[in-house]
């Protein structure tokens, strides 16, 4: 993982084997899943399909947010946006571990908007 993404995410508690499966490849970052995720792309595919990785774009665009309008819950929102960016079905997301779930959520926070205070400035 580079300094600069180390640096944003210094201040959560990850354990070492977290921090190692969280990949930094420029654009994108590599999260490698503790439990592969097994999915039916479609009900015309010839089966299913497994992912050990799921790619991260660290550019969050206004497409994958309005995703999680969608969804119902805070963890139904949580997965509809990892589901987005990386490009994998909605449903499959039924079968992402919590873990997994939790750790493609810590890796795209430093590239959410960030929030505003309110008040007086």
């Amino acid at each position: 993982m580079d300094d600069t993404l180390h640096d944003q995410i210094d201040g959560i508690e990850l354990t070492d084997d977290e921090r190692a499966r969280i990949d930094d490849q420029g654009d994108t970052l590599v999260v490698t899943l503790e439990e592969p995720l097994a999915y039916t792309h479609s009900k015309l595919d010839d089966g299913p399909r497994t992912l050990e990785t799921l790619t991260l774009p660290k550019r969050v665009k206004g497409k994958h947010l309005k995703k999680m309008d969608q969804a119902s819950g805070e963890i139904g929102k949580g997965l509809a946006l990892v589901a987005a960016v990386a490009g994998v079905p909605a449903h499959a997301m039924d079968e992402l571990g919590a873990r997994d779930m939790d750790l493609c959520l810590v890796a795209i926070e430093p590239f959410l908007p960030k929030r505003r205070g309110t008040g007086r400035r």
